[in-house]
């Protein structure tokens, strides 16, 4: 495939991954006593105030979490500027009080 019509894998994604464990349903199957209960690794992620989840081929998973954790990365510094911009002004705002 060329480079053009490669797809590329987002850099970032935001959610989380998490595994879920469930019955199946079917009554005959190993998870109908709740011990042994399937499981599968699953990209959570809410979208207009509703909880989704789009289940993830095994070798995703790996590629996920980091877009993952490049998301919060990202989030963390953004929180952290405009942390700093708001100490900023609540400063400069006192300042300028003190001095009338």
């Amino acid at each position: 495939m060329s480079k053009s019509t490669r797809v590329e894998f987002p850099r970032m994604i935001r959610g989380s991954v998490v595994v879920q464990r469930r019955r199946c349903g079917t009554p005959t199957c190993r998870c109908a006593d709740g011990e042994q209960l399937h499981e599968s690794t699953v990209l959570s992620y809410s979208q207009d105030g509703r909880n989704r989840t789009v289940m993830l081929a095994p070798e995703e998973i790996a590629k996920v979490r980091a877009a993952v954790q490049r998301y919060r990365a990202a989030q963390s510094r953004l929180e952290d500027q405009g942390n700093a911009g708001l100490a900023a002004l609540l400063t400069r705002r006192a300042a300028a009080r003190r001095a009338r």
